[in-house]
């Protein structure tokens, strides 16, 4: 019995300490300065990036665009050697 009160009380005093080194130190302020320059260069990212993603697709859909125009109104065609004994230029 006495072995096992032993083993108890030594038990209690390793968790204790294991307990104590899970708790974090406390930030610094110029730690939270850099995680908060950190958030905000990543928001700056992500908006940076959902903006140059915007410009991707309006370029896209307007040379769909542009392609459908060109394709639905074809230039006319050209008239090689047709122009008229004496002209300048067609």
């Amino acid at each position: 019995m006495r072995r096992l009160m032993v083993a108890a009380a030594i038990l209690a005093t390793l968790a204790v300490p294991a307990a104590a080194q899970t708790r974090l130190p406390r930030t610094t302020p110029a730690e939270r300065q850099v995680k908060e320059l950190n958030r905000s260069i990543q928001q700056e990212q992500r908006i940076l990036q959902r903006e140059q993603q915007y410009q991707i697709d309006n370029n896209q859909l307007r040379q769909r665009l542009d392609r459908r125009q060109n394709l639905s109104n074809p230039s006319p065609p050209a008239r090689i050697g047709t122009c008229p004994a004496g002209s300048i230029g067609c």
